[in-house]
């Protein structure tokens, strides 16, 4: 049986294809690789197919695909088609356990931040000023006193409400295929005019795709904190920025865009209390070899027949 890597991202060394291909190798599996994600390769003979979120693998490429599985190395799995490979009885599987853990300190760590009125401070002390006078105006808010939204409770967001849980937060879980028990779950405008900080975890699905407006930011109370590090379609960020700007939000904090470089990256982050990471929250020292040991466990579940990690068909999140 043959593997094919179509595609690779900006973090992934020839090391780490390397290691790729010996763990295909070591399950007996022939592996090749074809660079451009734009570009259908040729998928004669390939059994499995491995991509990553800027490949997209349409119907026209699910056609041509012989083979019984498609492998992303992301959380997300937008970019493949699932009606086209239910129908030809595709399996589809993702990898969001890679990034699970970078996520969520991503998020946290910026949730935490805004809501102490860090970009606030550190712009007044670009200016020269102490702005120790400002505390009482800018009311920096206490995660173990704050309530927060998660929006999405599949393996990042569950893992997200489990750490701002143990941090003293209040956690109102927010997901139409159901929350963990223990968590406690309201519709989602209910739980937004409930909360200090808003933190999306949702797949990319009609019903998410611009979940996120300014008339649903502006069902939150005033002055509270938004991050997205879920995917770019979901929010409004033009939006967001400018509920920033009014004070609606005291901030945030934007990972993904709907278009990738974001192109009003500049004036929006010139915005205070606005910050935007290029893509980067999954992402940690050594990731592309922990997306090669993820490939080859995955490969050998598929190879042995067994149940693949983080499936996906139509139905699931």
């Amino acid at each position: 049986m043959n593997v094919l890597r179509w595609g690779r991202s900006e973090y992934e060394t020839l090391f780490d294809l390397e290691l790729e291909r010996e763990g295909a190798e070591s399950l007996s599996l022939g592996w090749s690789k074809h660079d451009d994600p734009s570009r259908l390769p040729n998928l004669n003979g390939v059994h499995a197919l491995v991509v990553n979120s800027q490949t997209p693998v349409d119907a026209n490429a699910i056609d041509r695909f012989k083979g019984s599985l498609i492998l992303t190395t992301t959380s997300g799995y937008d970019h493949i088609d699932l009606a086209a490979a239910a129908a030809k009885n595709i399996a589809v599987a993702r990898m969001p356990q890679i990034r699970r853990d970078a996520v969520v300190h991503h998020a946290l760590s910026g949730m935490i931040a805004l809501m102490r009125s860090f970009p606030q401070f550190q712009r007044a002390a670009r200016e020269g000023r102490w702005a120790r006078e400002d505390l009482p105006m800018l009311a920096p808010v206490a995660l173990s006193n704050a309530t927060v939204t998660v929006v999405g409770l599949g393996v990042v967001g569950q893992a997200m409400a489990t750490t701002l849980t143990q941090l003293g937060a209040k956690v109102l879980a927010v997901d139409p295929a159901g929350v963990p028990s223990g968590l406690e779950t309201c519709p989602l405008d209910e739980a937004l005019s409930r909360s200090n900080a808003v933190t999306l975890h949702c797949s990319l699905t009609p019903s998410s795709e611009n979940l996120f407006t300014g008339a649903r930011i502006d069902k939150m109370p005033r002055g509270g904190v938004l991050v997205n590090t879920a995917r770019g379609s979901v929010l409004d960020v033009e939006a967001a920025v400018e509920r920033v700007r009014t004070g609606q939000l005291r901030g945030l904090l934007v990972d993904v865009f709907p278009g990738e470089p974001y192109r009003r990256l500049a004036e929006g982050a010139a915005v205070p209390g606005v910050v935007f990471t290029p893509h980067a929250a999954g992402y940690t020292k050594g990731m592309g070899q922990r997306v090669a040991r993820g490939v080859t466990e995955a490969l050998r579940a598929w190879r042995d027949g067994g149940d693949l990690p983080y499936e996906v068909n139509t139905t699931n999140r």
